[in-house]
C-alpha cells in the first residue's frame, strides 16, 4: 500500500506517514522480531518481513528524505532519539537503514547548502548525532547480523561509513575500536575464499575503512 499511496499524497501527509514510522520504530514487527542474539540468525518468516518492508517501504521514505531540508531530518532524529529504544533499532537492517538515510542526508544537506543558510539547524544536528553516536557506541560489536560467515553485513557497513563521514576523528577511532574484531575476522575469512567472493566481502568493509580514510589492503 505504501509505495502506491505515496504518489498520490502531499508533502504534509508524507511527513506524517513517515512520523508514525520513526515514532513506532522498535516496535515494529521487521525490528521488535528481528532482534537476535549475537551469532543467531533470524527466523525466515521475520527475514522475508524484513525484505517485503525494504523493497516496499523504505524506497518511498528514501525518496522523501533524500529532497528533505535539514530541520525536517533533524526533527526525525530527535524523535528516534527521544521515544525509541536506539540500541535495539540500531541492531536490525530496517533501523539502521533508516538512520544511514538520516545521516546521509544530512552531510549531503551540509555540502551542498551555504553555511548562513544552515547554522542554526547544523548546530542542532550535531548535538543529535553526538547522542546517536553515545548510544550507538556500546551495541557496535553486535551490529552485525548473524556469524562472520554471513556475508548479509553490507547495510552495516553503510552505516558505519555514514557515521565515520560525520564523526571527529577521535570518534572515529571509537568507531573503529568498536568493530575492530569485526574487521580482522572479515579479512581472516575473505583469505579463504574464492577471490571474487573475497572481493565482495573485503568491499564491504572498505565502505566504512575508506570513509575514514584507510584502506582494508593494509590489514591483508
Amino acid at each position: 500500500m505504501i509505495p502506491r499511496v505515496f504518489r498520490h499524497i502531499d508533502e504534509q501527509q508524507r511527513i506524517t506517514i513517515l512520523t508514525m514510522i520513526v515514532v513506532h520504530l522498535d516496535t515494529l514487527d521487521v525490528i521488535r522480531d528481528a532482534l537476535v542474539a549475537p551469532n543467531e540468525s533470524i527466523p525466515a518468516p521475520v527475514r522475508e518481513a524484513v525484505e517485503l518492508f525494504a523493497q516496499a517501504v523504505m524506497p518511498p521514505l528514501f525518496g522523501y528524505i533524500n529532497e528533505a531540508p535539514l530541520n525536517i531530518v533533524v526533527g526525525l532524529l530527535g524523535l528516534i532519539l527521544d521515544r525509541t529504544n536506539i540500541a535495539n533499532v540500531v541492531r536490525t537492517k530496517i533501523g539502521v537503514s533508516i538512520l544511514t538515510m538520516l545521516i546521509s542526508r544530512a552531510e549531503l544537506v551540509k555540502e551542498s547548502s551555504p553555511p548562513e543558510q544552515i547554522g542554526g539547524d547544523w548546530a542542532q544536528w550535531m548535538q543529535l548525532y553526538n547522542q546517536l553516536f553515545d548510544r550507538v557506541e556500546p551495541v557496535l560489536p553486535y551490529l552485525f547480523p548473524g556469524s562472520i560467515n554471513d556475508a548479509e553485513d553490507v547495510y552495516v557497513w553503510q552505516f558505519l561509513a555514514a557515521m565515520a563521514v560525520g564523526a571527529s576523528p577521535e570518534q572515529q577511532q571509537r568507531l573503529v575500536l568498536g568493530v575492530k574484531e569485526r574487521v580482522m575476522e572479515t579479512v581472516v575469512v575473505a583469505r579463504a575464499l574464492p577471490a571474487e567472493l573475497a572481493a565482495t566481502r573485503l568491499g564491504h568493509v572498505n565502505l566504512f575503512m575508506r570513509a575514514i580514510g584507510l584502506d582494508v589492503e593494509l590489514l591483508s
